[in-house]
């Protein structure tokens, strides 16, 4: 009977699944520490830059500063495309008012643009002049009539002067109603 052996206990293949539980449990744990770090990491931050972030950004120009400006850019484009000229050259007289007395002003007509303006207190004479440019630079848009030179610089000149006056005009205007309010 010395040939015959028993039969030896079975052989566990692979990891020990007590052990398995406990890595997973300490990967789990390590994680939520990460998770839970880079979240105090954010809001620390957030609470702290909000105020920093406001500091570091550029005050924004007033709407007769921004007008101007993006009416000097307007330069080489007088010669080169008249209608889109035209378009912008409107489009930064929308905006302006827009800006000036807080109205949706860049999607109104013109017919609605006149309309809403009348009741601003701009100069009267201003405002003829006014609806006269935009209802001579609806028919350079959208007839294809061709501005010569002279009329289209004379035009720069009176949105420039209409900018001026406006902000001016408002300006001045200002302190007398806040002094009404108190």
């Amino acid at each position: 009977m010395q040939d015959i052996h028993d039969i030896r206990p079975p052989v566990q293949v692979g990891m020990d699944p007590l052990l398995l539980r406990i890595a997973l449990i300490l990967l789990i744990l390590f994680v939520l520490g990460c998770v839970g770090f880079l979240l105090y990491r954010y809001l620390k931050r957030r609470k702290a830059g909000n105020t920093a972030d406001v500091l570091l950004l550029p005050l924004p120009l007033p709407p007769d500063e921004a007008a101007l400006k993006a009416l000097e850019a307007l330069g080489d484009l007088m010669a080169r495309a008249p209608r889109l000229y035209y378009f912008r050259l409107t489009g930064i007289v929308k905006r302006f008012i827009g800006k000036q007395f807080h109205l949706g002003a860049p999607e109104m007509t013109t017919q609605e643009f006149v309309l809403s303006i009348r009741s601003l207190g701009i100069d009267k004479g201003l405002l003829a002049d006014a609806r006269e440019f935009l209802l001579f630079s609806d028919t350079i848009k959208y007839a294809g009539e061709d501005p010569s030179p002279s009329m289209m610089q004379g035009h720069e000149a009176f949105v420039r002067k209409f900018i001026v006056t406006v902000a001016s005009t408002d300006q001045e205007d200002g302190p007398k109603r806040e002094d009404h309010d108190v």
